[in-house]
């Protein structure tokens, strides 16, 4: 008998810390920084010019038969290249793979900020590309703003064309800054309105929530509904949103709660949204060898901490309810959330609403990197055929079972 209480004390035990780590990673913010994924072998500058060379990169060795996103030194498609530089990041644009062996790889390096890696220097693939602000990395004056919130103050790029309509980007969790929207942010700017790269809660320069924890967009859309106001007040009376991961789910838990004052929202262009937080802590979880009882405990330890329904952020239940054009890019190898789960969200957007363009290769927010001119083109004519159209004052009438997501 004591023998099995034991065991059960123990078997109690080790789910207690397993849904705890997994509740952990779930809700708290990383800090940010490098996160190294491998060293770089070497680096060879091309003449006198240490800015240009061909470094050699380890190929990934898989984990558990998974490659993490930012080991694949082969990918294909426009990426970049972080490393420590003493201390410092440093960064640089990686050209296409230029030669091979069993173990690594050679690509042409522009070094953009700091100096060359060294032999040995930690580092990981980026997919960001730009990591300046609008003006350095392509030539847009802009004001850095802070915008009043409901926690505290939300950073934001402010780029003012003196038009009444206006595009607004947020970026995704966790390693997510507004710098993920300068990869597009020339085919955004191209659209002659005003533009508003803003950040939100336990992001960026943006202050943390009270609690200091990730909810999935149930309390963090009203840091867009505060830039929404802030837009108002400069006389902006229509906006398009351009999203990336959880700055999807920012924008439909938003749409619930729209301000009756405006801006009119006039579409939404989403890029790997994360639809429904269950669904991506189940994948994470198994990814990392665990059953999926280890989400289901670490969802219900998360829900406790936080005060969040997760079930409520089942984004797919709005999607018939969307009165507005809808652009989605994904990729089918995303590693982070199940390509099934955005599928299943756009089979039930309304016909007429909704552009899904859905590529065959790359991982997380990569649709850009494997095909910009494409992606760029796609986006480009969402907005021109957007911003073109006449503003409405509010959302239509949600269906039945579309409540807004609130926390309980």
């Amino acid at each position: 008998m004591l023998l099995a209480l034991t065991l059960l004390g123990l078997g109690a035990a080790a789910a207690w810390l397993i849904a705890d780590r997994v509740a952990t990673v779930l809700l708290v913010p990383a800090p940010y920084g490098l996160q190294p994924e491998f060293e770089v072998s070497r680096f060879t500058p091309h003449g006198c010019d240490p800015h240009e060379g061909l470094v050699v990169l380890p190929l990934p060795v898989p984990r558990r038969g998974d490659v993490p996103q930012f080991a694949r030194t082969a990918a294909r498609g426009r990426y970049a290249l972080l490393w420590d530089d003493g201390g410092t990041l440093g960064h640089g644009l990686l050209g296409p793979v230029a030669a091979h062996d069993a173990v690594s790889v050679s690509r042409p390096l522009r070094v953009l900020q700091g100096a060359a890696p060294s032999a040995g220097a930690p580092a990981r693939l980026d997919t960001t590309i730009f990591r300046r602000d609008p003006l350095r990395d392509h030539g847009l004056p802009f004001e850095d703003v802070r915008i009043d919130g409901p926690a505290g103050a939300v950073a934001a790029w402010w780029i003012d064309r003196g038009s009444d309509r206006a595009v607004v980007m947020l970026h995704g969790r966790r390693r997510g800054d507004r710098t993920e929207a300068l990869r597009a942010l020339p085919a955004v700017a191209a659209q002659g309105v005003s533009v508003l790269i803003a950040s939100y809660r336990n992001h960026d320069q943006s202050d943390p929530s009270p609690d200091g924890l990730f909810h999935y967009g149930a309390d963090e859309a009203d840091d867009l509904l505060a830039a929404l106001a802030w837009l108002r007040e400069r006389r902006v009376q229509d906006v398009a949103l351009v999203t990336y991961s959880m700055g999807g789910a920012l924008a439909l838990v938003a749409r619930q709660r729209w301000p009756a004052a405006g801006p009119a929202l006039l579409g939404i262009a989403m890029d790997a949204p994360l639809l429904d937080p269950r669904v991506v802590a189940t994948r994470r979880v198994q990814r990392a060898g665990f059953p999926r009882l280890a989400a289901a405990l670490g969802l219900a330890l998360a829900a406790r901490r936080t005060g969040v329904d997760f079930a409520a952020l089942d984004l797919r239940r709005l999607a018939p309810t969307l009165d507005v054009p809808l652009l989605v890019q994904m990729t089918a190898d995303d590693g982070t959330i199940p390509v099934a789960l955005v599928d299943d969200f756009a089979a039930r957007v309304p016909a007429r609403r909704l552009s899904y363009r859905r590529l065959d290769e790359g991982d997380h927010v990569e649709a850009w990197n494997v095909d910009p001119d494409g992606y760029e083109r796609a986006l480009g004519d969402f907005l021109a055929g957007a911003l073109a159209r006449p503003a409405r004052s509010g959302p239509e009438t949600p269906a039945p079972g579309a409540a807004p997501v609130r926390r309980p």
